[in-house]
């Protein structure tokens, strides 16, 4: 019994001294990520004389398409960037059209109402299938939109676009109502083979997606006209522009991206592909769509809205948005980056079906200057940085951990911030400039009236 003793005696002390070097790790891991964030977080002047407001005075006058990112999604000031460089772009370059990351098919119906239709913003943005749009400032967005319509001219009118593809629920009502009126296909025949993208639970699957595809192709092959016919018509138009004008080649065009970005959806459930991969060069061929279209009836400029992740021009994991617009578009592709200091964010909790607002620390020393600036805010442009033995100019060619949250919370994220909501690149490898802030609040989400 004595030797039984001492043995329990000697695992127990094993244990405490296991659980005590085991908190001393955590401690120590604990304060090596607190002492990074101290590090991070002091000051640097030199910063202060690079700063800039967000100006198109600073970008290049030949770009076609202008990304600004957001480094979280479910970030109140995030948003409100999405208006402000619009309106700049608009108001002192001529850009014509504003494309988000959300579908088509939504965006679509946000469009009518900003070239004049019925409803109001806030109806507007109940459009959106994700719920982190449905705030004020998406709202203020389009709202602006439609106001800078009522009074611009035709050439000058700008437009509302999506390129994303997730949820083709929003594409159906218009689908169908084009389908059935141009005598395309019968109500039945629509109904078997589209009614599993009817609503937010739609059950477009592995099983079904096939046939999705081919009724798809069906009808693409019906509404598209023969070059010979295209010319036709051309000749019997005034001029080029008189006959893109009309509405019924605004709502083919429709019908066209919405069967296009119905058919994407169906593809990821067939393909072997990587979703990610498949995904976003998805998106960048949707994007060159809309430009062709904006090159046809506005100033064939175009300002895109994406998180961070999508728009950057580099990416070591896979080639993302951002990447294949670089390679096809080289300088005409500019992107802006985003970063916070630190962010309270409205964000998903994975795997369950309700939201949480959470704090995080990017620990991005050049975000941490941001509380040094007018409104806690200002702009890096790179290529205005061209003095290699300055401190600026070393800082955004260094590698440092920058803020790239997306839609899903986990308590394990506390554990590997380095891992999951943070990237470690040198800004200028990523982006041609950033804006940075200080602090970013979460959004709130609008009931639906």
């Amino acid at each position: 019994m004595k030797i039984i003793g001492k043995l329990l005696k000697l695992a127990g002390k094993i244990v405490l001294t296991l659980l005590a070097f085991l908190l001393v790790c955590i401690l120590l891991y604990f304060g090596k990520l607190k002492f990074e964030e101290l590090q991070a977080h002091r000051e640097i002047k030199e910063v202060q004389v690079e700063m800039k407001p967000l100006s198109a005075e600073y970008i290049p006058e030949n770009i076609s398409i202008l990304s600004i990112g957001e480094a979280a999604h479910g970030c109140k000031e995030m948003q409100e960037l999405k208006l402000s460089v619009f309106k700049e772009m608009v108001e002192k370059r001529g850009f014509t059209a504003f494309a988000l990351e959300a579908d088509y098919g939504e965006c679509a119906e946000i469009n009518r109402y900003v070239q004049g239709g019925e409803g109001s913003a806030e109806e507007m943005v109940q459009k959106f299938a994700f719920p982190i749009y449905h705030t004020k400032e998406m709202a203020e967005l389009i709202s602006w939109m439609r106001e800078w319509n009522a009074s611009a001219p035709e050439d000058k009118k700008v437009r509302f676009y999506g390129f994303d593809m997730q949820d083709p629920e929003g594409s159906y009502a218009f689908l169908k109502e084009y389908s059935l009126s141009h005598k395309l296909t019968s109500e039945e025949e629509f109904s078997k083979n589209l009614d599993c993208i009817k609503d937010e639970n739609f059950s477009l699957n592995e099983k079904n997606a096939g046939e999705v595809i081919t009724f798809l192709d069906s009808l693409k092959e019906k509404v598209e006209k023969s070059p010979e016919e295209a010319e036709k018509e051309k000749r019997n138009a005034a001029n080029e522009q008189e006959a893109t004008d009309k509405q019924a080649f605004k709502e083919n065009q429709d019908f066209l991206m919405e069967l296009n970005t119905v058919r994407q959806a169906a593809e990821t459930w067939l393909s072997k592909e990587n979703s990610s991969v498949l995904r976003d060069r998805d998106m960048e061929e949707n994007v060159k769509k809309i430009l062709e279209m904006e090159q046809k009836i506005g100033s064939g400029k175009l300002v895109i809205s994406a998180h961070d992740g999508h728009i950057q021009k580099e990416n070591p994991i896979y080639n993302s948005m951002g990447v294949l617009l670089t390679k096809d578009f080289g300088e005409a592709y500019y992107a802006i980056g985003t970063d916070v200091w630190k962010v309270t964010d409205n964000i998903k909790v994975l795997g369950e079906a309700k939201r949480t607002v959470q704090s995080f620390v990017s620990v991005d020393p050049l975000a941490a200057q941001a509380r040094f600036a007018k409104g806690k805010q200002y702009a890096l442009y790179f290529s205005s940085i061209t003095d290699e033995k300055s401190k600026v100019y070393q800082l955004i060619h260094t590698p440092m951990e920058m803020l790239q949250l997306g839609e899903g919370y986990s308590f394990l994220l506390r554990f590997f911030p380095n891992r999951s909501y943070r990237v470690k690149s040198a800004p200028v490898q990523r982006y041609d400039s950033m804006i940075y802030l200080y602090e970013g609040n979460p959004i709130e989400i609008l009931e639906k009236k």
